[in-house]
């Protein structure tokens, strides 16, 4: 899964209060205003949002916030003149879902994510699960000692009906809530998907395709119609987006078949409900634990790749991806710029190993790395080609900026002290080697290679410490 933990701006304790306190409320009176026959909730969000607020972003679990939901929750209900004692009983049923299914995310969650296997949904509908049998259970208890529209037949369609709405809300809203991505990545994720190609566009058109049929057949093979499309989505699309289009596609399919049911079997309202809601369940769990798992294994393929490309120890380019990179570059870049190729050795580094152990030396390294990645552009590229020798990559430069960006790594370099303890350090010093390469005299990577290294061992030669233009 891709949720993670979201740092907020610090929030007072009384902005906690009043955005608990205006979430819930809303989500409540949204909430009431989907109650069928007159008093059945058909949609009921307050719980899930609570319970992903609190999930999504650590730092709001605090005393004050479940103070401030309370406060909305029972806000909403005396507008809608329930009784006050009842009002305190489906609220503390309300936040006995939250609180449970809250405690085992938060006791389990760290399991979870070490499994690394893409079950993160199979297991918070697990905790939800748990959660909503202890909220339902207290429901279907209490709700019969008022006299209340809100106890219906018997505890078995109490506790059926709490219980498939609470797992139907959470399967519909905590999947969009945990993984929405940050504005930027938003933002990024809205312009691929609005500019994505008609054969990419091919899952969630399918998805559409089935809703339609599913809308004009209105039989009870229709929940089912989604499925295959919803799991084609799963595998071509964002997680973010698959959640959404599952959320929206089995929103739509509940709410149509539940009307249809309604009409045709009033009588049989509650029981086709339940079925239906449970229905939905396996029908929602599918896609979003097949998108989870491909995240999974797409993170993982990212990180192998990273791996494979990158050096252990500074995290610079591997000698391999950093020639292919050149030769992309290369490629890629217009012949009328002008490019930089750099060849970088630490002196006398076999000193460094010899008087203060390799373990310093690889510190020193990783200084040095740091040090000539903090003076690249962006797109500059920077790779360990063996033990301390580096190369730098720069396209679209002028050879006085390229000149002037080697001087000042080598000045830089040795100006940075690498500490040995809290009052001993020492300093390292680079010599370069720089070879231009002009709109009038493109070459291969071999002959940039061969350039750059002929002028570093001139700068060798001279004394070191130097920067040395290959002619």
């Amino acid at each position: 899964m891709a949720q993670s933990r979201v740092a907020l701006k610090p929030l007072s304790l009384f902005q906690l209060f009043l955005i608990f306190t205006g979430v819930i409320f809303l989500c409540c009176l949204l909430g009431i205003a989907t109650r069928q026959l007159n008093f059945l909730a058909s949609f009921w969000p307050a719980n899930s949002v609570l319970l992903g607020l609190l999930i999504r972003f650590p730092q709001t679990r605090h005393p004050i916030s479940f103070i401030g939901a309370i406060v909305g929750y029972l806000l909403a209900d005396t507008l809608q003149d329930t009784p006050f004692l009842l009002n305190v009983c489906l609220t503390s049923a309300n936040l006995l879902y939250v609180l449970t299914t809250l405690a085992l995310y938060i006791k389990f969650n760290a399991f979870i994510r070490s499994m690394h296997q893409g079950y993160f949904y199979l297991f918070l509908f697990s905790f939800c699960c748990i959660g909503g049998l202890s909220s339902s259970s207290f429901a279907a208890m209490t709700l019969p000692y008022f006299n209340t529209k809100f106890s219906l037949d018997s505890f078995a369609i109490d506790f059926g009906y709490w219980f498939t709405a609470e797992i139907q809300n959470a399967l519909l809203l905590l999947p969009a809530i945990l993984s929405a991505p940050h504005l930027t990545k938003f933002k990024q994720q809205l312009k691929a998907f609005k500019t994505q190609t008609v054969e990419e566009s091919l899952p969630v058109f399918a998805v559409i395709f089935s809703i339609a049929i599913a809308y004009y057949d209105a039989g009870p093979g229709s929940l089912l119609y989604p499925i295959a499309p919803l799991i084609w989505c799963a595998l071509r699309y964002p997680h973010f987006s698959v959640a959404i289009i599952t959320s929206i596609s089995c929103a739509f399919i509940i709410h149509h078949v539940s009307q249809n049911y309604l009409l045709l079997y009033p009588n049989q309202y509650l029981n086709n409900t339940i079925s239906i809601r449970l229905g939905l369940i396996m029908m929602t769990i599918a896609p979003l634990t097949v998108s989870s798992i491909n995240m999974v294994r797409s993170n993982l393929i990212q990180e192998l790749q990273h791996t494979i490309a990158h050096d252990e120890l500074t995290s610079s380019l591997t000698r391999r991806q950093f020639l292919q990179s050149v030769q992309l570059l290369q490629q890629a870049t217009s012949s009328a710029q002008t490019t930089a190729f750099l060849m970088l050795d630490i002196d006398h580094f076999k000193q460094v190993n010899d008087n203060y152990g390799h373990q310093i030396g690889d510190h020193a390294l990783q200084s040095c790395v740091q040090t000539i990645q903090s003076l690249l552009r962006p797109n500059d590229l920077l790779g360990r080609l063996g033990g301390e020798e580096f190369a730098v990559f720069m396209t679209d430069i002028s050879p006085q900026a390229a000149y002037d960006c080697a001087e000042q790594i080598r000045q830089r370099m040795s100006q940075t002290p690498i500490k040995l303890d809290q009052q001993q350090h020492f300093f390292i010093q680079l010599s370069i080697g720089l070879y231009i390469c002009t709109a009038e005299n493109q070459h291969s990577i071999e002959y940039l290679f061969k350039q750059a290294d002929d002028a570093l061992y001139q700068a060798k030669r001279q004394g070191r410490n130097q920067v040395v233009i290959s002619t």
